[in-house]
């Protein structure tokens, strides 16, 4: 029986490390930060979020293929400077895996989660997207 076929993301998912970095400047694009890491690694992957952590500072995900030592990946890249803030970085702590999610997609939640008290008042039913009425 032939093996079922995974795409490319999935195969390059299971052969990379992910690394988290942090403390960089505000200023630094993904492009910046993946020519700074690409010395150390082949970066196949560079995501910063447009949040910030707790503590108020930007973070990245670098993703790497062809790991040997990722021990020794996350100590070359702290000693890593842009401007004059020193580069931290981590093991990501978690993998993002490919199996689906079992939380319902935004789209297909029902309408009852946007009811509302002035909804109720106003005699507006989501559900069947027609108004209450009355049954006395």
């Amino acid at each position: 029986m032939a093996a079922r076929s995974r795409s490319n993301e999935d195969q390059v998912r299971s052969i990379s490390k992910s690394v988290f970095v942090t403390n960089f400047p505000d200023s630094t694009t993904s492009s910046d930060l993946w020519r700074l890491c690409q010395t150390y690694g082949t970066v196949v992957d560079v995501f910063i979020p447009n949040r910030h952590s707790k503590v108020g500072k930007r973070y990245a995900f670098v993703r790497f293929i062809k790991v040997f030592n990722v021990e020794r990946l996350v100590g070359n890249l702290c000693t890593l400077w842009i401007g004059r803030m020193h580069l931290q970085a981590n093991m990501a702590r978690f993998e993002h895996s490919s199996a689906p999610s079992s939380r319902t997609p935004h789209s297909a939640r029902p309408a009852a989660a946007t009811t509302s008290f002035v909804s109720a008042v106003k005699g507006v039913c989501p559900l069947l997207y027609m108004p209450l009425l009355p049954w006395f």
